[in-house]
């Protein structure tokens, strides 16, 4: 209660010092001003703390009436006065709602604000300036001067002081930190200086004429500050713009005719500082939703990393699983399956180490696209792959064979990655052929360009028409218990190694995996992620 009661007793005391400092070229006996900047104190108190203030705005009129202006009314007539000016203020306050209130930092608020302004001091003005024409203080032939005179003081006062309240207010630092010199500050300040000074200083000039100079300064800092920057110069510029027309001596209707310019400067000020604060808001934004968004696809990497891993060391696990169950069976009679034994122990071995570079290889490619190339022959390559899924497709009775074209180049290739290609490859065909009574796969490799391109062939299932459109997509699969990784992991693979990897209908039905395998390998391409 008590820190209301002190901003009441506070505004009313600044209404008045603001009135009294303004109280330029009054035209009498209504003293009407050409910047009147109280209006603009006025609207900034209502919006913060409420229209139910209005009293307040009342009270300081009529004190600013019977102390600064003197005007020679009764009372009960500058009472009306300063009531109308209260109501109108106070339904433009409402009007203007407490959004812009509590927040003044989109163009949809800055043009909202002089929408309403522009008509509702017109309203004030005309409700003013009639009252003192019934009380015959004002002919009737001058009311429209007094109109404009009472109108442009007002809308000038508002558009100056509001903003620059509601832009930085007095909770908020930024307006003494924003306030503190610096080399570019004091050279825009200097600007403006220079530009009044040519203005006004300038013997034989015309003033109107070159009017145009205080726009210069005034982009410069609205581009450099946007909206706080803006409606400090503005400010600067009208009070520099008062004490040159004071000193020069202008006659009133030339003030007049410079607060219209004023009046242009200020809502071109205002639209350029608050259309550079919006796009540096948004610039921002921009950049914060890319953290998250890198946040969030160095998450998704890592999810991928894990999927990938869980996916890949399947198939050594199971291998491992399997020998090492095998090596229990053979314990039962050592002494007989003791060669065999060895051997088997030999491939847990094999397949321990294939599964620790799988894990080394697959986080070096996801976390830098690390490729270790060779120079490396195609038919022991792609036999390296076939090999450790030869026993399965016996098993399950499918005919599995390589067929590689005579002379074909080296390729320049990670030996681990494109036997985990193959192997993928192989694997999701001996899946394809499960269901066929005569099974049959048949892995490819022929020049092409100056490449290699290598083909998995089977006489399964086909491609299902649902999976087709997005099948080497994440988590795209058929497989009642598959994670939908492979194809993609593989096409990833591939195109880190500059190759391709497609998929096409078989000959004889079925499905045709192919890839491709640069001879070639000048650039390596970054698998970014």
């Amino acid at each position: 209660m008590n820190n209301r009661i002190a901003a009441v007793a506070g505004y009313l005391v600044l209404y008045v010092i603001l009135d009294w400092i303004s109280y330029i070229h009054p035209v009498l006996p209504v003293a009407i001003t050409p910047w009147n900047p109280p209006p603009g104190l006025s609207l900034v108190f209502l919006l913060r703390y409420g229209t139910r203030y209005w009293p307040a705005l009342f009270l300081a009129a009529l004190l600013a009436e019977i102390l600064v202006r003197g005007i020679p009314a009764p009372l009960p007539w500058l009472a009306a006065s300063s009531l109308a000016l209260a109501g109108c203020y106070a339904g433009l306050a409402a009007l203007l709602g407490t959004r812009i209130g509590a927040r003044f930092d989109k163009l949809s608020d800055l043009t909202r604000f002089l929408a309403l302004i522009l008509p509702g001091t017109l309203v004030a003005a005309l409700a003013y300036v009639a009252i003192f024409t019934f009380a015959g203080l004002v002919p009737q032939h001058e009311f429209f001067p007094n109109l404009l005179r009472f109108w442009v003081g007002d809308a000038i006062g508002v558009m100056v002081v509001t903003p620059l309240l509601l832009v930085h207010g007095a909770e908020n630092p930024a307006l003494w930190r924003s306030l503190r010199p610096q080399p570019e500050m004091l050279a825009q300040a200097a600007a403006v200086l220079a530009a009044l000074w040519l203005i006004f200083g300038v013997e034989y000039s015309d003033e109107f004429k070159f009017f145009y100079l205080l726009f210069l300064p005034l982009i410069w800092i609205a581009m450099r500050h946007g909206i706080r920057g803006a409606t400090i110069a503005i400010l600067g510029i009208q009070l520099g713009l008062i004490v040159a027309l004071e000193w020069s001596g202008q006659r009133s209707a030339a003030v007049v005719e410079f607060q219209l310019l004023m009046a242009a400067l200020t809502v071109t000020g205002l639209f350029l500082g608050m259309a550079v604060t919006s796009r540096r808001a948004l610039e921002e934004q921009l950049r914060n939703r890319q953290s998250e968004l890198n946040q969030a696809l160095r998450m998704a990497a890592a999810g991928e990393m894990t999927s990938a891993l869980a996916h890949e060391l399947n198939q050594p696990l199971s291998a491992i699983s399997s020998y090492l169950r095998a090596c229990q069976l053979m314990l039962e009679l050592p002494e007989e399956q003791h060669p065999l034994l060895a051997e088997t122990m030999d491939k847990v071995v094999a397949e321990a180490a294939r599964a620790g570079q799988v894990v080394h290889r697959l986080r070096d490619f996801y976390r830098s696209g690390e490729l270790r190339l060779e120079r490396l022959a195609m038919e022991p390559l792609l036999q390296g792959g076939m090999e450790p899924l030869n026993k399965r497709a016996d098993r399950e009775g499918i005919a599995l064979s390589l067929k590689v074209a005579p002379h074909l180049p080296e390729v320049l290739a990670d030996r681990m990655q494109i036997e985990t290609v193959l192997h993928n490859l192989v694997s999701n065909a001996i899946d394809a052929c499960g269901a066929s009574r005569r099974g049959e796969i048949h892995v490819g490799a022929v020049a092409e360009g100056g490449a290699v391109r290598v083909c998995v062939s089977d006489n399964g299932a086909g491609i299902a028409p649902e999976i087709a459109a997005h099948l080497f997509k994440p988590f795209a699969t058929s497989k009642p218990q598959g994670m939908g990784l492979g194809l993609a992991i593989t096409r990833s693979l591939i195109e880190a190694h500059g190759g391709k990897l497609w998929a096409e209908a078989g000959e004889g039905g079925g499905a045709r995996f192919c890839f491709t395998l640069p001879a070639e390998f000048p650039t390596i391409i970054a698998h970014g992620r």
